[in-house]
This record gives structure tokens, C-alpha cells and sequence, in this order.
């Protein structure tokens, strides 16, 4: 009985395993993929220069609700049916990729999966997939991606740099964020982030002060974006009124006034915490601060500033 339920137990197994492997395509030859009539062919394309000339949320706009925006900005060109260079932004340098096909028009390249959505010789419009395990997570997968052939921009008489300008959805968008953090200016919440973040430099001696940088290491678990939509500054302050160390944000209001954001302590302390943090502020930072503001689309508008201030009783 035990021999019999031991083959029994391994001939479910090996049907699950045969199932499982029906249900991930690894069944799948190379001809059935070839064959598969819902599969778009690059082979037409095939050493067509494309580039980039909107990229955008699936509600049509390039910005979304905290500042964070699509930019246009890729070169690519298909070498091969299963192989992609795109060339780096603002260089002669590229890298290439091959292509992996997965099912229907999904496919994996440049270390992302994508679904081909319009593809001619003309155009050529990706969506930008975001997956949880084999499941593609539809809330996160929208972002696309509409290139142009390089002969095709050059029949249109614009140029790919006013073609890759925000549209005018956008720019009715950015008004109305840039109105809410405006109108709540002691409003972390309702403040609006920008590539243009508030900018701060020293214009005394006794003050110190860096933009915190990331380096490749630190970004890859991160949007390249974190950088300006959380900008961070290291402050010390010499000759302060006693030596302090404290973390905090602080909002950057339009007209560079400085007003005070966040910052975690225990309850009980939250008041006195209070006081010390806007007298560093009103004393220090204000008067020893050249402030821009951030702006977006050449609109100034509050937004927030991550500080790590050290005070220190020396002399610099």
C-alpha cells in the first residue's frame, strides 16, 4: 500500500510539474513563438533610427500629483529581429540588447519587459510593463513610449526638440499643483516636487553646505527621480549657539521663505523640538541662505527640502 501510494504521490507531482510548465510557456519551442500570429515582427524596422518624442502616463500627461515627470529622451534602433541599441541620452555612447520574446506582443529587453502597442515604419509606441512574479501589475504599467523614424520627423518641419515640449494638458496640469502648494504653503502634503528643486547656497562663512548625491550603487533600488523629488542637504553651522545635530524638512515657499516641515520625535517633546528647529531656521538659515525656489515649467511654487543641520560651537 505504501509502494502504491508512493507512485501515485510522484505521478501528481510530475503532473503538477507538467501543468505548472504548461502555464509558464516552458513547452514552448522557438517555432512555436515564430509562428505565434498575435507576435509583432521587428524585422521591418530593422535598422530604422527612432526617436523618442513623448512619453507619458496612461491619462495622457507627462507630470504626475508629487512632480515626478516623463521625459522623452531615448534613441534606439533594431539591429536585428532580436536585438535593440539604445543609445544613452546626451551621448555618442550606446548599448545593446537582445530581445527576448515572451508571449503575444510582450517581450524583455534592456533589463525591462514591454508590450509592443503600434509598430510601422513611421512610429513606434511601447508600454512600459511593471511585474509582480509572471503577473503583469496593471496599476503600475503605464507608462508609454511614442517614437518617431528619423525620416519621418524630418518630413514633419519640427524639430524633436519642440515636439518633445510639454503639451498643453500638461502645462493646464502643472498650473493647478502649483496653485494647491501655493495655496497651503505649511502644507508638506500639498507641496509640489520639481526637477527644478529648491536650490541653497551658503553666503556666509561660518555655513556649510552639500547636496547629498547618489551614486549608481545607491539608485538601483530606486528611481533615478528620487534624487530631485527628495533633495537632501547636509548643513553645519560654525560658531552656532551650542553644538546640535537634528533631522528635519523644511518647506521652500515661493518667495524662498523658509517655513518648517517634518520631523520625528517623541510626543511629549514635539513642541520644545518645535521652538529649536524654527530658531535655527528664522536665526541661521534664513539669513545665511541664498534660496531659489523650486519651479515647473518656469512656475515658482512651494516645495520641500530635506536637512540634516550640525551645529558646532568652533570656528570654521
Amino acid at each position: 500500500m505504501r509502494i502504491k501510494g508512493n507512485i501515485t504521490a510522484q505521478a501528481g507531482r510530475a503532473l503538477l510539474i507538467v501543468f505548472g510548465c504548461y502555464l509558464l510557456g516552458c513547452g514552448r519551442t522557438a517555432n512555436d513563438e515564430a509562428n505565434d500570429p498575435r507576435r509583432p515582427s521587428f524585422e521591418p524596422i530593422v535598422g530604422v533610427d527612432f526617436y523618442e518624442v513623448r512619453r507619458s502616463f496612461d491619462n495622457g500627461l507627462a507630470y504626475d500629483s508629487i512632480g515626478f515627470v516623463q521625459e522623452a529622451e531615448w534613441h534606439v534602433k533594431f539591429t536585428r529581429e532580436d536585438a535593440i541599441q539604445i543609445y544613452v541620452p546626451g551621448s555618442d555612447s550606446s548599448f545593446n540588447f537582445e530581445i527576448t520574446h515572451d508571449h503575444d506582443s510582450f517581450f524583455h529587453f534592456a533589463r525591462e519587459s514591454w508590450k509592443v502597442i503600434d509598430l510601422n515604419r513611421d512610429s513606434l509606441m511601447l508600454q512600459r510593463l511593471s511585474l509582480d512574479g509572471l503577473r503583469v501589475n496593471k496599476m503600475r504599467s503605464n507608462v508609454y513610449m511614442r517614437f518617431y523614424a528619423k525620416d519621418y520627423l524630418n518630413g514633419l518641419g519640427q524639430s524633436l526638440i519642440k515636439l518633445r515640449e510639454p503639451r498643453r494638458q500638461d502645462t493646464l496640469f502643472v498650473q493647478e499643483m502649483v496653485r494647491r502648494a501655493n495655496r497651503n504653503l505649511d502644507n508638506v502634503d500639498s507641496s509640489y516636487s520639481s526637477k527644478n528643486y529648491p536650490k541653497l547656497a551658503s553666503k556666509s562663512e561660518i555655513l556649510e553646505i552639500e547636496r547629498r548625491q547618489y551614486d549608481s550603487l545607491q539608485l538601483i533600488s530606486q528611481s533615478s527621480a528620487y534624487a530631485y523629488l527628495y533633495p537632501e542637504y547636509d548643513i553645519t553651522i560654525h560658531r552656532a549657539y551650542k553644538d546640535f545635530y537634528h533631522t528635519f524638512s523644511v518647506l521652500v515657499g515661493p518667495d524662498g521663505k523658509l517655513r518648517l516641515g517634518k520631523f520625528f520625535v517623541m510626543p511629549e517633546f514635539v513642541e520644545s523640538r518645535r521652538r529649536v528647529l524654527e530658531g535655527i531656521m528664522d536665526v541661521y538659515l534664513q539669513n545665511l541662505l541664498d534660496i531659489t525656489p523650486a519651479s515647473t515649467l518656469g512656475l515658482p511654487h512651494n516645495s520641500v527640502v530635506y536637512l540634516r543641520v550640525r551645529g558646532k560651537m568652533d570656528r570654521p
